[in-house]
């Protein structure tokens, strides 16, 4: 998942002073995938997670979202659906950004129009990485890549949940290929498979550190 976006303290006053504060409890779907985009987001309080559900049920987490944090351009701008679940966790005040408002704002402060571009080009740079990746990297290292990126944004840090089977659909390989990725991952130390979890070891890191500097 790409680098979010995060809005300083005065944006966030900017933007609660012109829009409608929405509340949603805990385990609440802020949006859920394949919804039209026909707003984005703003995290005024409390937090967000970010994943995908599977068509058993299981979820993939992806991120943690805290106050400031933006969602959902992607789609707002592209017009293409949702690609994620987004929930509210322990509670979470949210605005949603349509274009009035929008409008509005980039009216009121042409800093909301650069603020923007800087995260639509964070996320096509996260996307071009990620074909790189696919070209020049073997299973293992796409998936240890993959890893340490979605660790980066859970609360711990140091765990993913995920199936093998989730990870295969991200990575676009099979399962049984997953299997065989994170079986040479556990053997050189780097990560620890547990149910439905995996949890990085600190070598996991520079591993993947070493492969966007090559």
């Amino acid at each position: 998942m790409a680098e979010h976006s995060r809005l300083s303290a005065r944006e966030l006053a900017q933007l609660s002073s012109r829009a409608r504060v929405q509340q949603f409890a805990a385990g609440q779907f802020i949006q859920h995938q394949g919804d039209p985009g026909d707003a984005f987001w703003a995290v005024i309080d409390g937090h967000v997670t970010i994943g995908r559900h599977s068509a058993d049920g299981a979820f993939t987490h992806f991120a943690v979202l805290a106050a400031g944090d933006l969602f959902g351009e992607l789609a707002f701008f592209t017009g293409v659906p949702r690609q994620v679940d987004a929930i509210a966790e322990g509670g979470a005040s949210m605005i949603a950004i349509d274009r009035p408002m929008l409008r509005q704002l980039m009216a009121a402060d042409v800093g909301w129009a650069e603020l923007l571009l800087r995260s639509l080009s964070r996320q096509l740079a996260s996307a071009l990485d990620t074909i790189d990746a696919e070209r020049r990297l073997s299973a293992t290292d796409r998936l240890a890549h993959l890893l340490v990126t979605m660790a980066r944004s859970s609360p711990g840090r140091d765990t993913v949940d995920a199936t093998q089977q989730q990870l295969a659909d991200l990575l676009g390989v099979s399962r049984i290929t997953v299997g065989a990725a994170l079986g040479a991952l556990s053997r050189l130390g780097h990560v620890e498979q547990r149910y439905r979890q995996i949890r990085l070891l600190d070598s996991l890191a520079d591993r993947a550190n070493s492969l966007n500097c090559e």
